[in-house]
This record gives C-alpha cells, sequence and structure tokens, in this order.
C-alpha cells in the first residue's frame, strides 16, 4: 500500500471540497451560502466524484483554492494539468458574498 503525503494547503482543499460536496447533496441552499458559491460551481462539484476532488487537489497543489477564488470555475473545468499553473499565474481573488 503506497501513502499519498499531502502539504497543509492540499489538505484543506481536499477536505473544504469534500465538506462542500457532501453539503450540497444533503443541503444545497445552505452549503451555497456557506461557501458563497454560485449556481454553477455548486452544479459543478455536485457533480465530481471523490477521484475527480483528489485530482484537483494533487493538480492544484500547494495554492489554496478558499475562500473560494474568483477563478474557481476555471480551475475545476480546465484540464487538471493546467490546473496548478494557472492557480500560480493568477493569484487567489476571493469571490464578493452573495446574497
Amino acid at each position: 500500500m503506497s501513502h499519498v503525503t499531502l502539504s497543509d494547503a492540499e489538505w484543506i482543499n481536499l477536505n473544504v471540497l469534500a465538506v462542500i460536496h457532501a453539503g450540497l447533496q444533503h443541503d444545497r441552499p445552505s452549503t451555497c451560502c456557506k461557501f458563497a458559491l454560485d449556481v454553477k460551481q455548486a452544479d459543478y462539484l455536485n457533480g465530481l466524484s471523490l477521484g475527480d476532488l483528489w485530482s484537483l487537489v494533487i493538480h492544484v497543489g500547494d495554492t489554496t483554492l478558499f475562500p473560494p477564488r474568483a477563478d474557481l470555475l476555471t480551475l475545476l473545468t480546465i484540464p487538471r494539468p493546467l490546473a496548478g499553473p494557472l492557480a500560480l499565474v493568477h493569484p487567489p481573488t476571493p469571490m464578493g458574498i452573495r446574497l
């Protein structure tokens, strides 16, 4: 059995993504409000598998995804190998809170 060593940022990204994913399945409005997600982000995250979440976290690397970045949907939808470099080139810009 092999062990994957994740950095603190990767663990946080994985855990927050897993919490969001589970929350969207049980209480979508509350989860969207708590994590400042828009409809497109919520729909996309809800459709990901656990393997997809792991893949995203590994490819983004040591760059935080949360609080939600203005370019989160772009990072979620581009080819995985490009997610890390794009996240580094565009520093995190928090999204505005939607009410």
